[in-house]
């Protein structure tokens, strides 16, 4: 079960940046991105969710990730680019 605190403390984001679809719609991905926060395997697992034909849309096993889902996987990645650009 994933930890509000531990995600704020990890990610070292404000409580409204906070990934509250992730949390509550899909625990999972936001536990990997936990798991892979800081390591040169989190760019990768955000530009996978993000594409049309990866984990987040695009195929047609499943209708992909919501707008609001989106948007936090995307907000996720930049603020990873920022915090650890030698992982780009």
């Amino acid at each position: 079960m994933i930890n509000r605190d531990v995600v704020l403390l990890t990610l070292k984001c404000s409580p409204s940046q906070y990934p509250q679809m992730l949390e509550d719609r899909f625990p999972h991905i936001l536990e990997k991105v936990i798991e892979l926060w800081g390591s040169p395997e989190a760019e990768p697992y955000f530009a996978d969710l993000l594409q049309p034909d990866g984990r987040g849309g695009g195929r047609f096993d499943r209708d992909g990730f919501p707008g609001k889902a989106w948007q936090e996987i995307l907000q996720l990645q930049l603020l990873h680019a920022k915090s650890h650009p030698d992982h780009l």
